[in-house]
């Protein structure tokens, strides 16, 4: 069966590059399993520069007597904009490791650009979540500042850090990776005429020729409303701060009925704790197989989440510690 891209980052970048037919989707997407079902769309304005409307507050009605007034408000819409940072996953590489290659160079260098690319992917899974500065959208916003500056939509484990669950809408009108210059990646490899640079070793001393394969694209982040995106935060494994259903349900309370997450995300460690929480609570007794989902929303685990997060305070909103996947 065909696999369906449509929408999503991989699609995108197939539809638009005419360099990724033979290398993308396959393989590249395996350690970015969010990515690989994130929706995606292009910069509104074409090139790197996006535009959209965020919802803050929803309109006011109500019934009312006669000569009795109701308070009637409009929805407030927040314009948002945001320029697509770069996402750099050049290489170069020995001429004589490429040309000695069994296969020939250019099957080396397509093996190379999979394993570049692969690791973009991963590292822009890894700044959706915002952990550590090589790896965040550089001067971007991410996920945990929606989370962070928007009230009321961080759900307290009421732990000491540790870790995190999230729970996204993805949608053209929720949240998306934005994609600069139509999705396009640039890849500058020419097997006819190749570009060979001088490369100084470890040592900074001395040089030798490389094939350079340059290879960049530019990526941004919509989120479309602040009820698109509810954290789950300081997970930190103690016995009263584990994964589990009830913390799930109180999380998903704080979307609109209408738009409910399609996404749980979180890492294996609390993957195991739900399945714990779930083996406990089994009238059998019988041990609960892994969770794919809960409440009939996908759970997608990925290693973009880390345990070693900083404390978060849930009333105010703020990270009062941060550290690094």
């Amino acid at each position: 069966m065909a696999t369906n891209y449509t929408n999503t980052l991989a699609g995108m970048l197939v539809l638009n590059d005419a360099n990724m037919a033979d290398i993308y989707p396959e393989g590249v997407l395996d350690d970015a399993p969010v990515i690989a079902q994130a929706s995606a769309i292009p910069a509104s304005q074409g090139g790197t520069l996006h535009n959209w409307i965020k919802r803050t507050t929803a309109a006011s009605v109500g019934f009312r007597e006669l000569n009795t007034g109701v308070t009637n408000t409009a929805e407030i819409f927040t314009d948002m904009s945001v320029i697509c940072k770069i996402l750099d996953a050049s290489f170069t590489r020995d001429v004589m490791l490429a040309d000695a290659y069994r296969g020939g160079r250019e099957a080396y260098m397509q093996r190379e650009t999979k394993s570049a690319l692969k690791a973009a992917m991963f590292a822009l899974e890894t700044a959706l979540f915002g952990f550590g500065q090589d790896t965040q959208f550089v001067g971007l916003p991410y996920l945990n500042d929606y989370a962070d500056t928007d009230l009321g939509q961080i759900e307290d484990a009421g732990g000491s850090g540790g870790k995190s669950v999230w729970l996204i809408r993805w949608g053209e009108d929720a949240v998306s990776i934005v994609a600069g210059n139509d999705g396009k990646i640039s890849m500058l490899w020419d097997e006819d005429n190749p570009t060979v640079v001088q490369v100084t070793d470890a040592g900074a001393t001395n040089v030798y020729s490389a094939y350079r394969n340059t290879v960049a694209g530019y990526f941004g982040l919509q989120v479309g409303s602040k009820y698109d995106v509810v954290r789950i935060a300081n997970l930190d494994a103690t016995s009263d701060d584990l994964v589990d259903d009830d913390i799930i349900a109180k999380a998903l309370s704080r979307f609109p009925s209408a738009r409910p997450p399609n996404m749980i995300v979180m890492n294996r460690t609390a993957l195991a704790e739900l399945r714990g929480d779930r083996t406990a609570t089994n009238p059998t007794g019988a041990p609960a197989p892994f969770p794919n989902e809960a409440f009939g929303i996908p759970i997608v685990v990925t290693d973009a989440l880390g345990t070693a997060e900083g404390t978060v305070n849930g009333s105010t909103t703020t990270t009062t510690t941060s550290s690094s996947v």
